[in-house]
Order: structure tokens, then sequence, then C-alpha cells
């Protein structure tokens, strides 16, 4: 049935375009994802029309498209990364309208609807009187960015073609996952099962643990996306031990690579794990940086043996887990730390957690990268005859992923540096300190804010500009980039004029 269905949905197709079909199936999933918190809405006697009003607007438009537009051939880079970024700016508008028919100003809106589906976690609410509904919807776009992220590194990319697959690569780097690369869209289908049996089996265990479910629901959307919003209570100290280990747990497996837990799951493949370089110095990275901060916070203390010391190593690492895998979670009130620790936090929200996950940040593999080429090149001062290769997992590394590791690096530390001059000038009574916090928050993805400003403080242009900076990051800087270099817009121009010389070709 839904085979014959199918083929007649195809025969009704009369315009070809890649572009505009897979808008149209995005806008048919942002349209049934507003019917979810309208349900939220009707089972807690909420007024519903927040969620409803838009949704037509989305499904009837969206159902036209994919009914009448067929794929054509395969997506040439500049036009699909057009339709990447045409996406996610419709997701943001999307995700803003409830906030904006809920009462928020245009600009607080649209900076919530880019917060939730970045998986930054910011937000400008900061109410959990306000309905279920509107906070279970910042945790749902949450939840849907996180798989946004990973479809776009694992289906939309790959349509691309060549082009296309060398982002994957570079993307999935540390996963073992060089010839993985070639049939990932074969796999797409098992990686969003992995991303909703994590999710449930994280639910469960919130639930068992005594966390209520509107609670434990949320609090998974916002954990496995590595999000972070809390839509109840005010940090997750309000919550028990045994659900704070959960969420640990469960923040980690988040900002693990999914090709790793693919293998797991799907091949029973558990050594991937443990044979995967990225993943045994992510933990060896995140164990590093919570040493370093309990001495620094032993070293700065008055009297140390006042200091709760099994606390204190509870609250660090786990905060150096939420911080690292960019999501934000806190059980401690982080504007209290000594100044010195916010270096190695900013350091720990920087480089973020592995590749091909839904955490943010410039990722542990790009770094695993330059250690092994500068190693190389040191190595060859006192051997110049020799030949090494820069080597992942017992891969060799092309060159053209060592120069977009290093290109990818420099290009987040740019960001940071003008995002941290533009706030300062936005802002005139900010300190630089604070200033470069808020710009690592938000090209991290990681929303931590460790100063002492309330984003709601900020003018609409900072929160406009953070909002940005937000996507720049959750793109990885170089792919939004190219949104702003002539080479782009010139391939756009060549493949539209292609695309309607092909279309006039075969009407003669």
């Amino acid at each position: 049935m839904l085979h014959t269905l199918n083929v007649r949905i195809k025969n009704m197709a009369r315009w070809e375009s890649n572009v505009i079909k897979v808008l149209g199936v995005i806008e048919i999933c942002l349209g049934i994802s507003l019917l979810v918190p309208a349900l939220v809405a009707l089972i807690y006697g909420e007024d519903p029309t927040f969620f409803i009003y838009p949704a037509p607007f989305l499904l009837i438009p969206g159902i036209l498209q994919y009914i009448f537009f067929k794929s054509g051939d395969r997506m040439k880079p500049a036009g699909g990364m057009m339709m990447i970024f045409v996406a996610w700016w419709l997701a943001f508008f999307v995700t803003s309208i409830p906030y904006y028919l809920y009462g928020l100003s245009f600009v607080d809106s649209l900076f919530e609807g880019i917060s939730g589906f970045t998986t930054t976690g910011i937000s400008l609410i900061g109410d959990a009187s306000a309905p279920h509904s509107i906070l279970f919807w910042g945790s749902f776009m949450q939840w849907a960015g996180g798989i946004a992220i990973i479809m776009i590194f694992v289906f939309l990319i790959p349509m691309m073609g060549i082009g296309g697959r060398a982002f994957v690569n570079n993307e999935l780097a540390g996963s073992d996952s060089y010839n993985f690369s070639m049939r990932i869209k074969s796999a797409t289908g098992n990686f969003l099962t992995i991303y909703v049996l994590l999710s449930a089996v994280e639910v469960v265990l919130l639930m068992v643990s005594g966390v209520d479910i509107f609670a434990a629901v949320t609090m998974m959307l916002s954990t496995i996306s590595t999000g972070g919003f809390m839509a109840v209570g005010s940090s997750m100290s309000d919550f028990s031990f045994a659900a704070q280990v959960i969420v640990l747990a469960f923040m980690f497996l988040g900002g693990t690579n999914f090709y790793l837990h693919y293998r797991a799951l799907n091949k029973r493949e558990f050594s991937a794990y443990r044979r995967s370089q990225e993943f045994i110095w992510t933990a060896i990275w995140f164990l590093a940086a919570a040493v370093v901060i309990i001495v620094i916070l032993l070293i700065t203390a008055g009297d140390v043996w006042s200091i709760d010391v099994g606390n204190t190593v509870w609250e660090t690492i786990f905060t150096v887990v939420s911080v690292g895998t960019t999501t934000g979670y806190t059980i401690a009130e982080q504007s209290a730390w000594p100044l010195a620790t916010y270096m190695v936090f900013w350091l720990v929200m920087i480089f973020g957690s592995m590749s091909g996950s839904t955490s943010g940040g410039i990722k542990i593999y790009r770094l695993l990268i330059i250690k092994s080429y500068v190693s190389n090149g040191i190595y060859k001062m006192f051997h110049p005859r020799s030949v090494r290769d820069v080597r992942m997992d017992g891969h060799s590394v092309s060159s053209d992923a060592v120069v977009s590791a290093v290109v990818v690096i420099v290009m987040f530390l740019a960001v940071i540096i003008f995002s941290t001059v533009f706030l300062l000038i936005s802002e005139p009574g900010i300190s630089i300190m604070e200033s470069m916090g808020l710009s690592i928050s938000a090209v991290s993805n990681s929303g931590v804010n460790m100063g002492t400003i309330e984003y709601t403080e900020l003018s609409s242009i900072s929160k406009m500009f953070i909002g940005f900076i937000m996507w720049v990051g959750r793109l990885e800087v170089v792919i939004a980039l190219l949104l702003f270099t002539r080479t782009f817009w010139s391939d756009l121009i060549l493949d539209i004029k292609g695309n309607r010389r092909r279309m006039r070709e075969r009407k003669v």
C-alpha cells in the first residue's frame, strides 16, 4: 500500500528540484513538530493556539512541494549549501513563532529560536511558571536540532557529491569512518534509531530515579542533544544525585561520535570505543581539566580543611563534562569560582567533544590531527629523510583534512576575537572578560554564562549578533562563512543557470 502511494506521488511530480523537495520535507517536519507541544498544551489545559495557528502554513506548502517536485541530478555543493542555510533559518523563524505569540518581542523570540535549534540552550524566558507547552517547546526544539546536525553531516551533505563528502570526511575523521562516509546515507535510519533509543532509555532511568514525567522528558530532550535548557528548576542541583549521574552519562553519550554508537549497537563492536583515539583522548582531556580545576580550587581556598572534597570533585567533574559536551547544565554557582578556573572552562568549551556528535566546539579530533602533524614535523627535524603520515585510528589522514583542521581552528579563534570586540562596542559597560565569555559561549554552543551580566540585559543588536554567532558555531564556522564568499555566490549562479539550461533542453 505504501509502495503504491509512493509511486502515485512520484507520478504527480511535474517539476525537478532537489532543493525545493527537501525544503518541503523540512516544512512538513516542522509543521508536525508544532503539533507535539500543542498536544502537551491540551494535556495541561493550556492554550494550544501558539502552535496550531502556524502549523498549516508549513504543512500545506510542504506537502505541495513534496508532491509536485521530484529529485533530480546529484545536488551541487553551492546549491546544497544554500539549501542548508535556508533550512536552518527557516527552522529558526518557525521555532520563534510560538514565543512571539506567547508575548516575547520579535528579537527575543528569534534569539530563543536560534538558541534552541542550535542546541545552545540560552533562554530569555527565565520563568519556570511559563506554560508547560512553551517550556516543552524549548526542549523539544533542542532535541530536533540535535537530529538536524546529524542529518546535515550524514545525509544532506553527501547528496552534494565530491565536495559534500569532503565535509563528511572532515566531520567523521575521528571515528575510523573514512570508508563508511561513502555509504553513510544508507545508515541514516540507524543513526536516528540510536538517537531515539538513547532518548527513551534516559527518560526511563530518570523516572526510576524519582524525576516526574514532565521534568524527565524535557531533561532528556535537552541532554542527549547537548542543549542544556532547564525547563524545570533553576539548575541540576535541584535534582537528586542519581538524576545528576544519569544526566552526566547521557551528556557524555550525546557528545560521543554517533558512528561509535552505531558500531556498538548495530554491529555489536563494543571495542570501537576503546579503539577510538578521539574517544580515549576526550575522556583524558575531561579528566585532566577536572584535576586542574580541583587543584586551583584547593590552592585558592582560604581554609583547605573546610572544603567538602567529595562534593567539590563531583561538582567539578559534572561541570567539566557539561561544558565540554557544550550542554551547559550546572550544579554549582560558576560565577563564584576563581577567575583562573574560567580559563580552563573556556578551553574546554572551545575544544568541545567528539566529531559526529551533537556537541559544538572545535572537536577533539582536529586537535589530535594537529598534534600528530606537529609531532611529525618535530621528528623530521631530527630525521630529515623520514616519511611519516598524519594518522588517526590507524588510518592515514589526507593533507586536505590537515588543512581543514587548521582552517577551522583558526576561524574559531578569529570569530571569538571578532565577537569579543563587537560586544565591547555594542555593550559599552561590559568588561573584556564578560565579552569574551559570551563570545566563547555562543560560538561553542555551550550557552554557559560564567559572568555577572544576564542575556536579558543585552541590547537587541547584541542579542541578534550572538544569535548569528550561535549559528556560525553550530555549522563549525567555515561552512557558515561560505555564505560570505564570492566563490560561493559565483558557483550558485552558475548552478542556477545550468539548471535552467537543462530544463529548457528537456522541454525541447
